[in-house]
């Protein structure tokens, strides 16, 4: 018997009772952490905070350290979609959370002691971590929430990650830049995994998707059978793909945002940091806003408006730069950016992108969650983990675009835009030619989540 069979009906809200809120706070105590660590290094080389070994241009580093996590979660979701689907759910949160803390004891040590190369390998280690507990935590919602809890769920898990995004890129990139800030980023990493791995004990058990299942731990054969499973079951495959190519488009800006902030606004490196805040600020605003949606739809038609306007405002952002920015003379300070009018319509520009493209991605999300059979749905969101990452990497290396050719930063927000307008194309031409349009017909069942608990 499910829980949706047995549960009464509870007045409190979703996001504070124990199916969601240990969830929520384990996932976001990590993003934190792994941005912080993240935006420490990518604040802190440029700045020439942080010295790294093999690098005569430490601007080489940074699409390098941009690709790290997703590279190491294209080496191990193979094998971690198969753990997420074989173990009971709450004892595996357990296990990568500890194993986070771990790391971010090593992390930690390595700033401390100005260890530059020793911080690259943690961010690379963090990857692989990430890549055990996201399926995890994605094939989890569905046994946690309804049917059509799901899109309010994944809005909710999405304003907490950009909300921890945004704190790690403030604090990563404050603390790096502050007397002794190599002790400070190190306490702060740690301080985060022990909270994340705390909640991470109050995850109402589970059980496994297919406790049966016979590991394999050749690579090559279960990263193309977990495609197989995801490209084969109704309707997963073209969400899966949507959401890849957004971890492209929010990558490729992440990894810029620095050369962007330095080369083209001509703006200190506070500067540099509130810029990815404002993209988080956004992001959590618009991933509210999904979780707003009504419970009837998918939100896949709300999704299609969104990337489309999200592709117009980010061209836009490319002619407001010069309103905006400063002189390599004369530095813009974050005082400065506020305190202009071209400044203000970056800002608000900047915010809106992301407020945009957070509306996008929780229905696709939700949808893949949906329509993922459960025997295989660890591994189908493993796969979309592996897509992400894939996509994720030539995200991050394209900015060598930049170092290598000295071309203009702001040429990387028309190349979003107009692959934000290509993908709004696509979705309005499925509206008009598939028979039920965007809206998932799977809504109108509301299986049941979480066996047992």
């Amino acid at each position: 018997m499910t829980l949706s069979e047995t549960r009464t009906p509870s007045k409190t809200p979703l996001f504070f009772q124990r199916r969601f809120l240990p969830m929520w706070t384990a996932l976001s105590f990590g993003t934190f952490a792994d941005n912080t660590l993240r935006q420490a290094l990518l604040i802190g080389i440029p700045a020439g905070l942080i010295s790294v070994p093999f690098f005569p241009d430490p601007d080489d580093a940074i699409p390098l350290i941009g690709a790290l996590l997703p590279a190491a979660i294209l080496l191990f979701s193979s094998v971690s979609g198969q753990l997420a689907d074989k173990y009971e759910t709450s004892m595996m949160f357990r296990r990568t959370k500890t194993a986070e803390l771990v790391l971010m004891l090593t992390a930690g040590a390595a700033f401390a002691f100005g260890w530059g190369g020793l911080a690259i390998a943690m961010l690379f280690a963090m990857g692989a971590q990430s890549a055990f507990f996201s399926p995890v935590r994605v094939a989890a919602m569905p046994k946690y929430l309804a049917m059509d809890e799901l899109v309010r769920g994944n809005g909710l898990c999405n304003a907490g990650l950009f909300t921890f995004i945004l704190l790690g890129y403030l604090f990563g990139g404050v603390l790096i830049a502050a007397p002794g800030g190599g002790a400070l980023v190190g306490a702060t990493l740690v301080g985060a995994s022990a909270a994340g791995l705390a909640a991470a004990w109050f995850a109402p058990h589970a059980a496994a998707n297919a406790p049966d299942l016979k590991l394999s731990f050749n690579g090559f054969e279960q990263t193309a059978l977990m495609f197989r499973h995801a490209f084969r079951a109704r309707g997963v495959a073209p969400p899966l793909l949507g959401a890849a190519t957004f971890y492209f488009l929010s990558t490729a800006i992440t990894v810029v945002i620095p050369l962007y902030g330095r080369d083209a606004l001509h703006a200190s490196p506070l500067v540099w940091a509130a810029l990815n805040g404002f993209f988080a600020i956004g992001a959590g605003a618009g991933a509210i806003t999904a979780a707003s949606l009504s419970k009837r739809r998918s939100g896949l038609g709300a999704a299609s408006f969104a990337i489309t306007a999200a592709g117009l405002v980010s061209i836009a952002v490319y002619f407001l730069t010069p309103l905006a920015a400063g002189t390599p003379e004369a530095p813009l300070t974050l005082q400065g950016l506020f305190a202009s009018g071209g400044g203000l319509a970056l800002v608000g520009a900047l915010i809106l992108t992301s407020a945009l493209s957070g509306v996008y991605i929780a229905p696709l999300q939700a949808a893949m969650q949906r329509r993922a059979p459960r025997e295989t749905r660890a591994r189908i969101m493993a796969a979309a983990a592996f897509a992400y990452a894939a996509f994720a990497i030539p995200g991050s290396l394209s900015v060598l675009a930049v170092t290598r050719t000295g071309a203009d930063p702001r040429l990387a927000f028309i190349a979003a835009g107009a692959v934000m307008l290509a993908i709004g194309a696509v979705m309005l031409h499925r509206r008009r030619t598939l028979a039920d349009g965007l809206y998932d017909e799977m809504l109108a069942a509301r299986p049941a989540p979480l066996d047992g608990a």
